[in-house]
């Protein structure tokens, strides 16, 4: 069966679109239904507006904001009340009404939501400070919390993991590519604007870090309190300490762009390496650029739950042999004359650097700290067990 194509996200995947609209529509119908009966007001659409407001991206934000939206709203009725007490409402009363509202809102560190506090307490105040309205508006908030929150909860909580996942797997391939971009031209006789070209690439590869970046904090906080992560806290700190990996490699690839950068620009005998140095460092960087994309894919595979790093030990192996033999060339006849020797420290201490930040055996050692995969019930486990058979051998179309 063919699925519809706006059902279809990125690599095939089948996507829902329209959830959150749905959800959001549902919750403030819902609110709406139960405030009816329980407030004074026969049209309790702070209920509704409560419910629109509270439903977010997470479940934990969806919380979070229903928390702080009771919360100022209670402190902004008990604020106008308290002051109807005393004074009759004037210009000079509003005033402190609004004063006392704001410094009591952030004193609770509402966030967002402070400004929510003295307009409970004007609304509450331009009704003379009666108490079915401040009732009414305390219940109607707590109900349309509380049904955005339940929506949120039970209605398809998002996970944004693979997102995340998908974000560093695209970040190492990208850095692979530049990468595998040097090695080819650094083979040839490459001059000081080429290499000036890879330092200004290796640093815009910080663009990638901080998407990738912005997609692992939306995927830790869809973590929290989620009902469907029981089975996938590992893949926080497995996707978290990824990417610090794949930051630090890039930093050290900088680095090895700046030697050559620096050699290419210095007062030294060989601007550019020999011939024979430049092809085993060609030969290095092919292999750090597989060592990189296959970081990539094993962070991936962590997150599905089925580590696969045969292809990075690999990698690592070939480019640990490269680099042996890089420095014994970099040692032989003249090319430790002079201030030559220098350079060759920084662009030797780049690249152990680099190896280290993706190294396999520590990457093995790491995931015995993380939380492991929670168990599902056996039934739930059969049912899906049964469901990829399926998959499987059902023929393509």
């Amino acid at each position: 069966m063919r699925v519809p194509e706006f059902l279809v996200a990125r690599r095939g995947r089948v996507r829902l679109r329209g959830i959150r609209t749905a959800k959001t529509t549902l919750a403030a119908v819902l609110a709406w239904l139960a405030a009816l009966p329980l407030s004074d007001d026969p049209r309790p659409v702070l209920a509704p507006l409560t419910a629109l407001l509270v439903v977010q991206l997470t479940l934990y934000d969806s919380l979070r904001t229903g928390l702080r939206r009771v919360v100022s709203v209670v402190a902004g009725v008990l604020v106008a009340v308290a002051l109807t007490e005393q004074v009759d409402i004037h210009w000079w009363s509003l005033g402190i009404a609004v004063a006392g509202s704001l410094v009591l809102g952030r004193l609770l560190r509402l966030g967002p939501e402070v400004a929510e506090v003295p307009i409970s307490a004007m609304l509450v105040l331009a009704v003379g400070g009666s108490d079915v309205a401040a009732s009414g508006r305390v219940v109607e908030t707590l109900i349309g919390a509380a049904v955005g929150v339940a929506v949120s909860a039970f209605i398809a909580p998002p996970l944004y993991v693979r997102p995340a996942s998908d974000a560093v797997q695209s970040l190492a391939r990208a850095m692979a590519e530049l990468i595998r971009r040097v090695a080819r031209e650094v083979e040839g006789d490459y001059t000081r604007e080429q290499a000036q070209e890879w330092l200004d690439a290796a640093r815009a590869l910080g663009r990638d870090i901080a998407f990738a970046d912005r997609a692992l904090e939306r995927a830790e906080v869809s973590l929290r309190l989620n009902p469907r992560a029981r089975d996938k806290q590992h893949t926080g700190p497995s996707l978290r300490s990824g990417l610090d990996a794949l930051e630090r490699a890039t930093v050290a690839f900088r680095g090895i762009c700046r030697s050559l950068a620096d050699r290419a620009q210095g007062d030294v005998p060989e601007q550019v390496y020999a011939e024979d140095v430049r092809r085993a460092l060609s030969d290095l960087l092919t292999h750090i650029a597989d060592a990189i994309e296959s970081y990539g894919q094993l962070v991936g595979s962590e997150v599905a739950g089925t580590p696969e790093d045969a292809a990075l030990g690999q990698a690592l192996e070939a480019a640990s042999a490269d680099r042996s033999r890089v420095f014994e060339l970099l040692r032989q006849g003249e090319r430790l004359q002079g201030g030559a020797w220098e350079l060759h420290g920084d662009l030797a201490a780049n690249i152990d650097r680099l190896l280290r930040d993706i190294d396999s055996e520590a990457r093995a050692k790491l995931r015995l700290s993380w939380p492991t995969r929670a168990r599902m019930p056996r039934p739930v486990s059969a049912a899906r067990s049964r469901l990829r058979r399926t998959m499987r051998d059902q023929p393509p179309p």
